[in-house]
């Protein structure tokens, strides 16, 4: 038996793509795995997620077939996103826009608010 030689196949944007994408790969009998781009796996444990990103890596001899398989996966991906969004019509999407933009900036507020509030009381009553 010989080890691994892992190549690098594609990147996701986030570690559920990752998962689904190895799952797929495994069951396939490809051996696969991911691993979080740079600090991903802290702030996979801080956050619960990452901006960074995973890489998918596969044994050398194993990455055309892989990818090809990728490719076939995202491609169903990419048209079952699409076809959500043309389910919403364009008004309701710039409706949740707006509403998500007010809640955030409620939140930001009441954050700035926490922050400020205890000093000021501690200047003026102190």
């Amino acid at each position: 038996m010989e080890g691994m030689k892992p190549v690098k196949i594609y990147s996701c944007a986030d570690r559920v793509d990752a998962d689904m994408i190895t799952e797929t790969l495994n069951d396939r009998g490809i051996p696969a795995y991911s691993e979080s781009k740079g600090s991903g796996d802290y702030m996979n444990i801080y956050m619960g997620a990452s901006m960074f990103g995973n890489d998918i890596y596969v044994n050398e001899k194993d990455a055309d077939r892989a990818k090809e398989i990728v490719a076939a996966l995202t491609l169903s991906l990419e048209g079952r996103e699409d076809a959500e969004d043309a389910d919403i019509p364009a008004r309701v999407l710039d409706k949740r826009i707006r509403v998500v933009r007010i809640i955030s900036l409620i939140a930001a507020v009441l954050i700035v608010a926490g922050a400020v509030m205890p000093s000021l009381i501690n200047i003026f009553f102190g």
